[in-house]
């Protein structure tokens, strides 16, 4: 079998140049008053490098989509966190992994530049493993409910042992061991 020859990109050349080169590219890019022509002829007189206007384009458009995906990540973070502030009874867990789901699916369903590089299997492996996360976060859950309610049963049983001899504390207690096992159970 015989492997396709990759295509190199056509910003490669934005890549070659000196991290310092990059960043001033950068801060023209956004400015709104610069062209890519203006780009081009700095790039050409400063770094001695030619590079056509469709690389300087095609950076610029990968540099304004990670910047977009940045802040989006950004604004849904805060969003969780706000969320879960507001909420004690909100597992911090189950929001960490629900925004690693979203942000993995996102990647996948939208099949940015970055995740072409990355083989199926890998995300594929990534998206078993965060199921994985979940699954045992859910057993762990469940482990502890069934202990709590383990726990409360010998307690309650213990209690109303105790008090046999006092009738109307029994029914006291009894009404609420009733009432507290329902809101245990909402929960």
């Amino acid at each position: 079998m015989t492997e396709k020859a990759r295509k190199p990109r056509s910003d490669s050349k934005m890549y070659q140049l000196p991290r310092d080169a990059l960043d001033q590219v950068n801060d023209m890019l956004l400015n709104e008053n610069m062209k890519y022509s203006d780009i081009q002829h700095w790039l050409e007189t400063k770094h001695g490098m030619k590079i056509s206007l469709s690389s300087i384009s095609n950076y610029a458009v990968k540099i304004y989509q990670a910047a977009q995906r940045v802040s989006d990540d950004l604004e849904r973070t805060k969003f969780f966190i706000d969320y879960i502030g507001d909420k004690s009874e909100i597992d911090a867990s189950k929001a960490t992994t629900a925004l690693l789901k979203s942000g993995l699916l996102q990647k996948i369903a939208t099949a940015e530049d970055e995740f072409n590089e990355m083989p199926v299997e890998k995300a594929g492996r990534l998206l078993v493993e965060l199921n994985k996360a979940e699954i045992a976060r859910e057993r762990l859950e469940l482990d502890y409910k069934k202990k709590m309610q383990l726990a409360f049963e010998a307690f309650e049983s213990k209690i109303m042992d105790e008090i046999k001899k006092y009738p109307e504390i029994k029914e006291k207690f009894a009404t609420a061991f009733k009432e507290l096992k329902e809101k245990m159970q909402e929960n």
